[in-house]
């Protein structure tokens, strides 16, 4: 049986006063950072599944670039995967599984031109 169905997830661009402001909200964490996810995992209309939300700090991805030597989109599509990553349900909270995520990343990143 073949189904037409999709998984949404919705992306958000931030700047570092707005991302500082949602860290400490969710977080109550001082600082800004580059990229939070929010697992949603809601079905919507037309059989779709709405995975969650990635906000993105474009200012922290731009500071990313230029310190490892990565283009901007290179880096834009190493935090937009790593917030699809968390979404999927993957944890970087012990070396190991940051090394798996980053793996996968890395795969990403090398598809970016």
């Amino acid at each position: 049986m073949i189904t037409n169905k999709h998984t949404v997830v919705s992306f958000q661009l931030n700047r570092d006063d707005d991302m500082k402001t949602l860290n400490k909200q969710v977080f109550d964490h001082d600082f800004t950072t580059d990229v939070i996810s929010f697992p949603m995992a809601t079905p919507l209309p037309n059989n779709q599944d709405y995975l969650g939300e990635i906000v993105v700090n474009q200012d922290q991805v731009k500071r990313n670039a230029e310190e490892f030597g990565v283009s901007y989109a290179q880096e834009l599509a190493r935090v937009v995967a790593h917030g699809v990553l968390h979404l999927l349900g993957y944890e970087d909270d012990t070396p190991e599984k940051k090394a798996k995520m980053t793996a996968i990343e890395d795969a990403v990143v090398r598809e970016v031109k």
